[in-house]
């Protein structure tokens, strides 16, 4: 038994990032998560096989890194999928790098495509089988196969999380099974007209009534609002002065921000600052209608860390949107369990439940960047001490990496 002195100190459920994808970020990235205290993650797209070998190296102990749930796919319009390769096997006919190619290819692994109600019937089953904890949908040919997609998994007592598609009547999802929404700015996209205030209200106590969350993964405006330069200037950086955070990037993790680097060049302007305020104003209606907020980060977007942009979602679901700094807490800890049905084994302190905790040298509750203040992490029944998690790499620390 290891006693640890924590006089003083305080003491957290590990926290969670709803919304990372393992296969872009690299196997070198897991120690990371732990480094900033984040214990769980929930992955919303990668291949089984990256998923098994996280699992199984994290659990004979040859990799450190946090506990996963993972869809195991991510669903797509099999229109789209087969119109992308299209795409890829033309680029790279006409001199697509190899290590950019390769990363697409990846990538793609994770995908599955699907065409009709009732072949989104036929993956659930599949999925089910095959051992994922939920079911990510990410695009459709049409609402209904969204609406077979969410009625199939909640019969198989899987919790559907999914973008917001056009055409797809949300409360409708909702009813179907859909328990988790990703990224606030996407609401309007879907939509051919302006969406009234009044729309969205009746929308958040719809979501309410059904336990239906949003993950609004706003820390992706890092990237966003980034010039070309700023990306460049962070794939070049080693620089322990500069941000020492960027030390750390697995290599997977950099060519895979290269690929969207690429991939992005033609893409039409946006005015994404006006975006970013509409879609921040959504969550706060959501918020206050009584919908959850969980954070999550897209981790494998370009600009967004291992483990401390998850402490840089709830420092802006604090300074942005308006919540306590403990309700910024139970968004990442036991709001996350619940959703998974699991809280009688996590999301809280309590004897019996499993040790994934993370001690503090100041008070979270009374300023939310006190989680930036980890003196040492227990993850599944392991104490990590301050020394263990400086040797996983440069940490956040408490400014911030910007």
């Amino acid at each position: 038994m290891r006693i640890v002195n924590a006089r003083a100190k305080f003491l957290i459920p590990g926290l969670w990032d709803m919304h990372v994808h393992l296969t872009q970020a690299g196997e070198s990235s897991a120690p990371l998560f732990l480094l900033h205290g984040v214990t769980s993650v929930r992955d919303c797209g990668s291949t089984f096989a990256v998923l098994q070998q996280w699992r199984s190296k994290i659990a004979n102990g040859t990799l450190t890194g946090p506990r996963i749930k993972g869809a195991g796919a991510m669903l797509e319009s099999r229109a789209w999928l087969e119109r992308n390769r299209k795409l890829d096997e033309d680029a790279i006919a006409h001199g697509f790098p190899p290590d950019l190619a390769e990363s697409e290819r990846r990538t793609m692994e994770g995908r599955i495509g699907v065409k009709s109600p009732k072949e989104a019937r036929e993956v659930v089953d599949i999925l089910k089988a095959k051992g994922a904890d939920f079911i990510k949908v990410r695009n459709a040919e049409s609402p209904e196969i969204l609406y077979a997609l969410a009625a199939a998994a909640k019969m198989k007592g899987l919790p559907v999380a999914g973008h917001v598609i056009a055409g797809v009547n949300l409360a409708k999802a909702s009813d179907a099974g859909q328990k988790s929404i990703e990224h606030d700015e996407d609401y309007f996209d879907s939509k051919p007209t302006p969406v009234t205030p009044e729309q969205q209200r009746k929308l958040a106590a719809h979501f309410a009534r059904n336990g239906t969350v949003l993950v609004p993964t706003i820390v992706v405006q890092e990237y966003r609002l980034a010039s070309d330069g700023q990306l460049q200037a962070a794939l070049d950086d080693v620089s322990e002065h500069t941000a020492p955070v960027r030390r750390a990037l697995s290599p997977e993790l950099k060519t895979f921000w290269r690929l969207v680097q690429w991939d992005s060049k033609d893409d039409t302007p946006e005015d994404w600052p006006a975006k970013l305020r509409q879609g921040k104003d959504f969550v706060r209606v959501m918020r206050k209608a009584g919908v959850k907020i969980l954070p999550g980060t897209d981790l494998g977007t370009p600009l967004l860390y291992p483990g401390a942009s998850l402490l840089d979602e709830l420092q802006i679901f604090v300074d942005e949107i308006g919540m306590s700094p403990r309700e910024a807490l139970r968004s990442a800890t036991i709001l996350p369990a619940e959703w998974f049905g699991i809280q009688g084994e996590m999301g809280t302190i309590a004897p019996g439940k499993l040790a994934d905790l993370v001690l503090l040298d100041a008070n979270p509750t009374e300023d939310i960047r006190n989680l930036r203040k980890i003196s040492g992490v227990v993850a599944n029944g392991k104490f990590y001490d301050r020394a263990d998690l400086d040797h996983f790499g440069p940490s956040q620390g408490f400014a911030g990496h910007n």
